[in-house]
């Protein structure tokens, strides 16, 4: 039986951003969107999805 090495490679991505850029400025509306309307539009959609459940198991 033939042995051969396998070297893990870690994976490598391309990227037009550098660390000396520091953080990207985002903007108001999108961190609130993302901090606030989609975690509260998820529950509410839960919410529904069990409300409507409960009204056709009924």
């Amino acid at each position: 039986m033939e042995y051969t090495e396998q070297q893990d490679i870690a994976p490598t991505y391309q990227s037009n951003i550098r660390a000396e850029d520091g953080l990207s400025q985002r903007s108001q509306w999108n961190t609130l969107c993302e901090g606030v309307l989609i975690p509260l539009g998820s529950l509410f959609a839960v919410f529904l999805f069990m409300l409507g459940v409960m009204l056709i198991t009924t």
